[in-house]
């Protein structure tokens, strides 16, 4: 299925990632974090010293590395975030200014997205077995602007996923989805007796 409306690349795709890019993308990934955090009453009442900051600006830092072809230290930051954070952020990944992680722990990104991505937690995007090249990478993920992963939510694969998605909680997308959809659950099914017919 073809996405109707395009899907913006994030600029680090298109200029190799500069210090004042990479300065202005942590800009705002802490403004909409103040912000979501502001909406909610949260416990934390400055987000710099959350978790949530610490694995988007660690992985800020590991993605500038990594574009300067300084893969070593890309490396032993990533590592450092999943260790500190509990969050996956590979450093291949590209993502666009405004991404807000909720809840690091068990979150993966290993792939491409535009702007204002959100994701609660323990969900994320990786590959999957197909290995087609979408623009993401072999066999990964390509996400529109302002899409928003519920926790468990989980995109794998080569897709695309447009501009203004919700994926609602504990869904796993293989598939393209339109532009301003959301991905609902199944309805949950309860059947009484032996699991082994």
């Amino acid at each position: 299925m073809l996405v109707s409306e395009p899907v913006n690349l994030p600029l680090s795709d298109r200029k190799q990632g500069s210090w004042k890019e990479t300065w202005h993308s942590i800009r705002a990934d802490y403004s909409r974090l103040s912000d979501w955090a502001a909406d909610r009453e949260s416990l934390y009442s400055n987000p710099l010293f959350s978790l949530s900051f610490l694995s988007v600006f660690l992985y800020r830092i590991s993605r500038y590395l990594y574009t300067r072809r300084l893969t070593l230290p890309a490396r032993l930051i990533w590592q450092t975030n999943l260790f500190l954070t509990g969050a996956d952020l590979n450093p291949i990944s590209s993502t666009g200014p405004g991404l807000v992680i909720i809840h690091p722990p068990s979150v993966t990104l290993v792939g491409s997205a535009g702007r204002n991505l959100t994701i609660e937690g323990l969900g994320g995007l990786g590959g999957g077995m197909d290995l087609r090249d979408i623009g993401a990478g072999p066999g990964l993920p390509l996400l529109g602007d302002d899409v928003y992963l519920q926790r468990g939510a989980m995109v794998l694969g080569p897709v695309v996923i447009g501009n203004r998605v919700t994926v609602a909680a504990g869904c796993t997308v293989t598939r393209d989805i339109q532009p301003d959809h959301q991905v609902l659950p199944h309805k949950i099914r309860i059947r009484s007796g032996n699991l082994d017919r």
